[in-house]
């Protein structure tokens, strides 16, 4: 019962939601400005029979913030729940490998980087967020996970990235796999590339990135933080371009250890004995026993 209740109070936040959003708009357009004004945001409120409350009144979200309570949507949210000190040793573990695999440089806000298409500066960094995940493990114990993706949206074309395709294998390609391996009794296996896309080297040397919100501790030196912000060295979940980077990174692996592509589908590498299809950061490998490994 508590699940439904759950799942009706849901519906009826997010059809405030959308009546308050309405009313904002509809405000603005007959009076003109910004619709983010408070002016406007005030009247929208009062048209609802909203009024505003004091700190002292506000409520902290709660399951509204979150789709599930275990798995805080922000920072703010991550570093007050019970499961603080676990999220904060995720964060610090991430942050960690981040600085092991050479992921980014921290650089002194302010300096001037000229390219040929732009003077963009370091003035203007990208933002990122932490993104929090929490996964049972098969002996039934809880593993916190959390990750710093950045704000690719804030990305903008010709400046901090040019391509973004990125090809995947086709459905007939799985097909026809499988149907060989039944038919002569190949072996098939499937492989998960863990932490694919930060594994490419970046393809722009003007990707600034802005300090991670719990910087504070997650950096010993704090001098270090004084005005500093990061510069990419290598892909981070959420750029536009890192599928691409890690499709060109994983192309040019398997060519070198001697898998030629196929020509009708370039998601399909081919040697002798094994047949290899990649699907993003995902392998399916068919071979033939002793012949394939």
């Amino acid at each position: 019962m508590a699940d439904k209740n759950e799942y009706i109070s849901a519906r009826t936040h997010s059809k405030a939601c959308l009546e308050i959003n309405k009313a904002i708009m509809n405000k603005a357009h007959e009076e003109g400005g910004d619709v983010t004004s408070s002016e406007h945001l005030a009247s929208a409120f009062l048209l609802l029979g909203i009024t505003e409350t004091s700190e002292d009144d506000a409520v902290e979200p709660t399951s509204i913030e979150c789709e599930n309570e275990s798995e805080p949507l922000t920072y703010k949210a991550a570093i007050r729940s019970p499961q603080a000190r676990q999220w904060k040793e995720a964060m610090r573990q991430k942050w960690q490998a981040l600085v092991d695999n050479h992921t980014f440089d921290i650089v002194a806000k302010g300096n001037t980087v000229y390219t040929p298409t732009t003077d963009r500066t370091v003035e203007e960094p990208i933002g990122c967020k932490w993104v929090y995940k929490r996964k049972i493990n098969p002996d039934e114990s809880t593993r916190y996970k959390a990750r710093l993706v950045i704000k690719g949206y804030e990305q903008k074309e010709g400046i901090d990235y040019d391509e973004t395709y990125a090809p995947v294998s086709k459905m007939a390609t799985f097909q026809l796999i499988l149907a060989l391996a039944a038919q002569y009794g190949w072996d098939v296996d499937h492989m998960d590339v863990v932490t694919a896309f930060l594994n490419p080297k970046i393809d722009r040397d003007n990707i600034y990135m802005e300090m991670p919100l719990g910087i504070d501790w997650l950096v010993s030196d704090e001098s270090a933080l004084d005005g500093s912000i990061l510069i990419l060295r290598k892909a981070l979940y959420g750029l536009k371009q890192a599928p691409r980077l890690w499709y060109e990174d994983i192309d040019g692996y398997l060519q070198s250890i001697g898998f030629r592509q196929s020509a009708e589908d370039p998601n399909l590498y081919l040697q002798q004995g094994v047949l290899l299809v990649l699907y993003v950061d995902d392998l399916l490998i068919a071979y033939n026993g002793k012949e394939g490994r």
